[in-house]
């Protein structure tokens, strides 16, 4: 029983300290710069909606980047599925849930979609998404004759920015998530075939539905990702030229802390947890006055390094492994002599 709760704790401890010392950090280094404001009052707020925003982002661009395939077409579908959702919202008078349950059912449609052109083309996903995000996009820009949506001058819609909606809908779609991947045969399926794909299908896993419902599960995040981006920008506008590929540049330091923390608890509170992380960077560069390109640069080094760090990890342990083998054999040596 000890050791259980020693180990529970343990992991507790390996997932959160990152996100911790992050914070702390960004809290000296702007007070001793006579900056005021991080991390209290409004600029808290920000942080947890962007953990939200780009964490939901992260999800949906992992499930099936962990799997091999590059989703290119998450940001057409965001953009897609908002315009559609909210045109059948307005038209018939609905309200601010049944906007988010349409979007939903629109975006994982439209993940679905693109996942069966994948599974029947069998074409490179990173070139069935980029044909994908082309043809959403042009759709978008035709819907409205290329106006996009806006809920402005509809104050009960956008609530999906504020608290305690913002909260409740991440706590929500986290459960949900973690229950999806740990305690279901989709889960299991998708965990082995990440494991070994060849292996998996031998022995019978079905690599095809399970490839579907990865893109389902994805699209219905994005269009979450997009009600929140509704909710505080009060807009959505159609993208072309794959500009919509923009909403996924903030997702991958967040999913790469989410991977590295996998081992310490579930992967998809691994990632917001990254992504609360960059969240607090984000906000503390702001708050000590960095600019926008600055911001850019740094936050890029952040990805690398961290990139480094996680390819070399391995080294790490090896180092370990071999100064405890080390240190037995000078203790057995030690006992025989």
């Amino acid at each position: 029983m000890k050791k259980t709760l020693w180990k529970i704790g343990r992991n507790i401890l390996n997932t959160l300290w990152m996100p911790v010392v992050v914070y702390l950090f960004f809290t000296v280094l702007c007070a001793a710069n006579g900056k005021t404001g991080f991390g209290i009052n409004s600029d808290w707020m920000i942080i947890v909606r962007n953990t939200v925003y780009s964490g939901l982002i992260s999800l949906a661009l992992s499930y099936n980047l962990t799997s091999g395939r590059f989703d290119f077409s998450i940001g057409s579908i965001l953009i897609l599925s908002v315009i559609i959702g909210v045109n059948i919202t307005l038209a018939w008078g609905l309200g601010p849930i049944p906007m988010l349950v349409i979007c939903m059912i629109v975006d994982a449609s439209l993940g679905a979609i693109s996942g069966l052109v994948y599974i029947i083309l069998r074409l490179p996903p990173i070139v069935v998404a980029v044909g994908v995000a082309m043809i959403y996009e042009a759709i978008g820009f035709l819907l409205n004759d290329g106006k996009g949506v806006k809920v402005i001058s509809n104050p009960e819609l956008p609530i999906f920015a504020g608290q305690p909606v913002i909260s409740i809908l991440a706590l929500v779609i986290v459960i949900i998530l973690v229950i999806l991947l740990n305690f279901t045969k989709f889960g299991f399926d998708t965990n082995s075939l990440r494991g070994g794909q060849a292996i998996a299908v031998n022995i019978g896993i079905n690599e095809k539905l399970n490839t579907l419902i990865c893109y389902l599960i994805a699209g219905a995040l994005m269009a979450a990702a997009g009600v929140i981006s509704l909710s505080i920008l009060g807009t959505m506008s159609p993208k072309l030229g794959l500009g919509s590929s923009s909403y996924m540049m903030n997702a991958f330091l967040p999913m790469f802390i989410g991977g590295f923390l996998a081992k310490y608890s579930d992967r998809n509170i691994g990632i917001i947890v990254g992504s609360f992380t960059q969240a607090c960077i984000i906000s503390g560069f702001a708050i000590l006055g960095l600019s926008t390109s600055l911001q850019s640069v740094l936050n890029s080094l952040i990805v690398l390094a961290f990139l480094v760090f996680t390819s070399n990890s391995y080294k790490i342990a090896e180092f370990q492994m071999m100064k405890e083998k080390r240190l037995k054999a000078q203790m057995a040596l030690g006992k025989a002599g």
